[in-house]
Formats: C-alpha cells, structure tokens, sequence
C-alpha cells in the first residue's frame, strides 16, 4: 500500500500509537508498540521515508511535525514503562539480597604500594612529579648529551609546537625536582613512583607507558658501598632469599654506573640471571643541576621498571594485559 504522509495521517498515527501504549499491559507488550511504530520498519519510520517524494514547500512542515509526533510518542513509551511492573512476580523486599561485587585495587597498584613501603621504612620521603616535563630537566639537567639518541623523535614524545616539553622518559628526574621544587637542602633521600613515556613499539614486554621507581641520597660522604647495601637490603625485603649479583653498566646521570640481576627460578624451568635496576654514583654534574657543589655533596640514584617486577611477582606473561582493563584478568587480583 502506498502511503501518503499528510497532517490527518500523522494525527491518526499519534492517536492510534497513545491508545496502544496505554492499553500495554506489560513490558513485553509495550516494547511490541515501540517496534510497531517507531521500529526500523514501523509505522512512523516508514511514513517519514515517503518525505524526499514530496514538493519542498511540503517537506519542511510535514518533516517537523513528524518528528513531533515521534518526540511525544516517545514520552507516552518511557511514561508507561515507569508505571509497569518489572516482573509477573510480586517482589518480596523482605528477602535478603546477595553481596554486592567489591572492587579492588590494581594489581600494579597492589605492588607499587609494597615497594614504596620497603623505602619508606628505610627512610626515604616520598614525591610526585610532573608527568609533562621540561626537556632540559627530563634530559639536559640529568647529563644526558644533545646527540644522545634518546632525545630522538623515535625514542621520545615530544609536545607539538611546544619543543621544550616533553611527556617524561624516567622518573629519574626526581633528582633535580626534589631539591628545586620543594626547596630541599640536603642531607635527603626521596624516591618517586610514577608513569613514563617512550616512543617505542609494543609487545609482550615492552608498552608505550610503564611505571617506573627511582630514588635518590644526596649526603657529605657516599660510596658505593653504601649504593650496594641499601639495593641488596631492599631487595631481600622485596625477594627473601634470592640470590643477587651486581655488574658495571652506563647511564648518563652517575658515574661509575651498576645494574642488579636477579636469580629467578621458576617451577620446572630452568632458573636465569635477569636484569632489575639501574643504579650508580650521582654525576657531578647532576649534583651541579641541583644546585650545589659537587666537593661537598655526593650522592647515589637508582630506578627500575615496576610493570616488569610485576609481572615476574604474578607470572604475568604480557605486559599489555596490565592496561587492557580487561576484567576477568583483573578479578584474579
């Protein structure tokens, strides 16, 4: 049947939609009006469709108003809803009702709480940087050449039409913001955990943005033994009773510079040597980008990736699981 949309069709079809809706009973009843009119076939929808055969001067008019009769059946449609019963059943409110699911935190969160527990029992404050830092604090005041190649486009995120800024590459520079930004004069010992950012591709271990610990001790006399006790003390907090091994490495903010492997062994796998910080003497000139002279102040830094701890922690076998947002992976926690 070819229909004629015309001012008396809409008014009937309003009409005849408001004494369905009201004679609905049921929600199943009530969403069958819906479809039978304002469905993708409905009533309503089909008449709206013989619009572009119309003169102009017809459309417009016939247009509003049939979207004025949709608005208002629309309200008739969610008016009976509220007054319908939910259910064929009576309710009892009486009956008790079942736990709601309670959440909880994240598991990064969960192991970045335990290790910033371990430094603060050892004595070290705790701080927050900015996660959009200065490039001449993220790289120039951390000792870290013009031509070196992290200051490339490939390996870092730099701001557009603001060159000097940059999304942070380490949390390494709560070595020049702790004495900057608060006004700390030393002797200190600060740590701060927090997001990083490097331009690099991802896979099962390696993400655009990780959480990362550094931490820093600025004092008269330091030495490196004084770095090597307080990473093997901190480690057997954090691993009772796994071996460790200190070997010489290079970064641009200490000289000399060590990293800290770790024996890991797990069941029915052969055990293996794996890398988990980066540590060393403070640069004299990083102490300099502090503020103060370096034949009076020495001091020791280290850091070390939290997602990849983590994910040894929880036998974790991809790091991208960790910002999936993926439920059923985070309920285990």
């Amino acid at each position: 049947m070819i229909i004629r949309l015309t001012p008396a069709y809409l008014r009937a079809l309003e009409q005849a939609a408001s004494i369905a809706v009201r004679q609905a009973a049921t929600l199943p009843a009530l969403e069958a009006v819906r479809v039978e009119y304002l469905g993708r076939r409905g009533k309503i929808t089909t008449a709206l469709q013989t619009l572009p055969h119309l003169p102009l001067e017809e459309r417009r008019g016939l247009g509003r108003q049939a979207n004025e009769v949709k608005r208002r059946i629309e309200a008739l449609l969610i008016e009976r809803r509220r007054s319908l019963p939910t259910s064929d059943r009576p309710i009892d409110r009486s009956l008790p009702v079942g736990r709601p699911e309670r959440g909880h935190l994240h598991p990064l969160t969960l192991f970045s709480r335990r290790v910033m527990e371990i430094w603060r029992s050892f004595g070290y404050d705790v701080y927050e940087g900015p996660e959009l830092e200065e490039a001449k604090t993220n790289f120039d005041d951390l000792n870290v050449p013009p031509d070196h190649p992290a200051r490339d486009v490939q390996d870092t995120f730099f701001i557009q039409d603001h060159p000097e800024l940059v999304l942070r590459t380490h949390t390494s520079t709560v070595q020049i913001r702790w004495p900057k930004s608060y006004g700390v004069k030393p002797p200190f010992k600060v740590v701060e955990i927090g997001k990083v950012y490097r331009h690099e591709a991802t896979d099962a271990t390696h993400e655009s943005m990780f959480f990362q610990c550094d931490g820093v001790l600025v004092d008269r006399q330091v030495t490196m033994a004084h770095l090597v006790t307080t990473l093997k003390a901190f480690m057997d907090r954090l691993y009772p009773g796994k071996p460790s091994r200190i070997r010489p490495s290079f970064f641009p903010f200490v000289e000399p510079g060590i990293e800290l492997d770790l024996w890991w062994k797990q069941p029915s796998k052969p055990g293996q040597w794996l890398e988990i910080l980066g540590a060393g003497l403070v640069h004299p000139n990083v102490v300099r980008s502090m503020g103060l002279k370096p034949n009076q102040w020495q001091g020791f830094a280290f850091g070390m990736g939290l997602d990849r701890l983590a994910m040894l922690e929880y036998g974790i076998p991809d790091i991208r699981l960790f910002y999936s947002g993926n439920l059923e992976f985070l309920q285990q926690f």
